[in-house]
This record gives C-alpha cells, sequence and structure tokens, in this order.
C-alpha cells in the first residue's frame, strides 16, 4: 500500500470510527520485529506504548530499508503501519529526503489524536530518520 492508497481509502471513510477500524487492519502491514529484537534498545523513546522498530536491507532488495515494527496495543501498531506508509522498502536517501508533513495533514491525525499520541508519533518518525542514517552508514545506498 503506498500513501495514494491510504489517502484515497481516507477520504472514501466517512467517518473517524471507520478510520480507525482501517487504522487497525493496516496493523498486518507491519513486517514484525524478531524476537530477539524485542529489547530496550528498539523501542521507540518518547512513546507512552512500549513500540519496536528495528530496519535492515530489505531481503531481494539491499539498497531498499525494511522497517519492522510492532506495538504493545492494536490501535498502535496500526497507527505505526500508517506511519510507515511513505517509508517503507525505499532506499535510506529516499527516506531521508521524504517528508510526511503534508500526508499526515491530510489524513487529519493531528486534530484527532491526542497530545502524547502525536508526540510518540513525532518521536517515531525521528526514529525512522535515525535508523535510515543507519543503514546508510552501514553500506546501503
Amino acid at each position: 500500500m503506498n500513501t495514494q492508497d491510504v489517502l484515497d481509502a481516507f477520504e472514501l471513510l466517512d467517518d473517524w470510527d471507520a478510520r480507525y477500524e482501517f487504522i487497525g487492519e493496516l496493523a498486518r502491514e507491519l513486517v514484525p520485529v524478531r524476537d530477539d529484537e524485542r529489547q530496550e534498545a528498539n523501542l521507540v523513546p518518547g512513546c507512552n506504548t512500549r513500540t519496536w522498530l528495528t530496519a535492515g536491507p530489505q531481503p531481494g532488495d539491499p539498497g531498499r530499508i525494511e522497517y519492522r515494527a510492532d506495538a504493545e496495543t492494536p490501535l498502535v501498531r496500526g497507527l505505526v503501519a500508517l506511519l510507515l506508509v511513505p517509508f517503507q522498502h525505499r532506499t535510506p536517501q529516499q527516506v531521508l529526503a521524504t517528508d510526511p508533513g503534508d500526508y499526515i495533514a491530510r489524513l487529519g491525525l493531528a486534530e484527532h489524536l491526542s497530545a502524547n499520541r502525536q508526540a510518540g508519533m513525532e518521536h517515531f518518525i525521528e526514529r525512522v530518520y535515525r535508523l535510515a542514517r543507519e543503514v546508510r552508514g552501514s553500506g546501503v545506498s
């Protein structure tokens, strides 16, 4: 699923109950973290719900990043999947050049998330960028 698919789906859904249901369904899109990655070092700092995010070369296309993520609650898992859409399976340079601000604004997330969830979202995106820099530094183009 790409950003336009998500934006189109949000436009078709008439209320936020339906949109939250869609966000929950997006959790199935997540590449799960491995058991050995469920450690403190891979937690997203600043998230109230324990959320893990790791990254590495995409199998079959090592020039692209594959993000692996999980969270303790279904809603946060869905939000994580939603936030990863603009970044997943892109090169480190593409990730670092991506500004998700317009995507997030067009979804209307800021108006429908608590201040704590908004702050967690910002911390999550910061970690996405940090991992892209790490993957780039490891020699993935």
